[in-house]
């Protein structure tokens, strides 16, 4: 096969009983160009590699595994799969989530349309573990919130994090910095540092995924990852202060809407936030506070459980 247009890239452990769901989403998408499937296993040990084994004997000529032997960690599992994407585009999937008919063809050709886009979400579908459907990733649309559509530094500094979800992205190759890292950061980092030095993000508002959403309690945010990503987005908002980063002002609007939701969530780390806003020595513009307050009440619980009451209509 010649060089794929797309490479699609899905990290997995332990997830036997999503993993074919996973996998079988992309191969069976409609696209007009050749794409590619890497799939990395950090050495699961409930049978997900099994699954991956006997996927791969149907699908030997778009299915390329690659197989830990010892457990390695989200972020070398992450760079380990997309290094050997060779698409022009890379889309990224966890193992646990699944994709709908026409993403690959939808964020593709945004990416083709828009020469100065270095990254795409789309809207997702939440599932829960009670079966219960919600669009969501946010719930209420990024242009209805925020009313733009394209992400520059300066607004992911800010927006993050209201804009989309790590398995609804498609990235440009070229835009891409990184091959390692050796913090517990991926997405966040990753997403600002590719329109670093130009370019913007945007986002799609209809679905083409379906998020799983294990635990419903305060948010549709899976809990068990709330400690990882605020330890990331630490450390990475505090690199980039101690190297002046001309975007004090807006990293300080990321950190309060940070402080807000885990005060309200009762998640950890609420008071390092507000230190490091402290080292901000700046203050978010009036507009900025009162966006951040919008979003922050669009997504308390009543806004949520209405959402998985409305639910989704659609193909899932």
């Amino acid at each position: 096969m010649s060089v794929p247009k797309i490479s699609v890239c899905v990290v997995t452990y332990n997830q036997v009983h999503y993993i074919r769901k996973c996998v079988e989403s992309i191969l069976q998408q409609q696209v007009d160009c050749d794409f590619e499937l890497i799939v990395a296993d950090d050495c699961s040990t409930d049978g997900t590699r099994e699954v991956l084994l006997d996927l791969q004997q149907h699908y030997s000529d778009q299915l390329k595994l690659v197989l830990h032997e010892k457990n390695v960690g989200p972020i070398n599992n992450y760079f380990s799969v997309h290094n050997l994407a060779q698409g022009e585009y890379i889309s990224h999937l966890d193992g646990d989530d699944y994709a709908l008919p026409g993403k690959l063809q939808v964020l593709k050709d945004f990416l083709d349309e828009n020469d100065d886009c270095q990254i795409v979400w789309h809207r997702m579908v939440i599932l829960n573990e009670k079966g219960e459907t919600a669009v969501g990733m946010p719930v209420q649309p990024v242009d209805e919130q925020l009313g733009i559509n394209k992400f520059y530094l300066a607004d992911l500094a800010k927006y993050y994090g209201l804009t989309g979800c790590h398995s609804g992205s498609m990235y440009r190759k070229s835009a891409k910095k990184l091959t390692a890292y050796d913090k517990p950061t991926i997405d966040y980092y990753m997403t600002l540092t590719f329109v670093q030095n130009g370019g913007y993000a945007a986002y799609i508002n209809q679905p083409y995924g379906v998020y799983r959403f294990f635990k419903q309690d305060k948010t549709l945010t899976r809990q068990k990852g709330n400690m990882y990503v605020g330890l990331a987005k630490l450390d990475f908002i505090e690199r980039m202060l101690s190297e002046n980063a001309p975007v004090r002002r807006e990293f300080a609007a990321q950190l309060i809407f940070e402080i807000f939701t885990r005060a309200y969530l009762r998640h950890p780390l609420k008071w390092r936030f507000f230190k490091l806003l402290l080292k901000c020595r700046a203050l978010p513009r009036m507009r900025d506070l009162l966006i951040i307050w919008k979003v922050f009440n669009a997504s308390r619980h009543s806004n949520l459980v209405a959402a998985f009451e409305r639910g989704y209509s659609g193909q899932i």
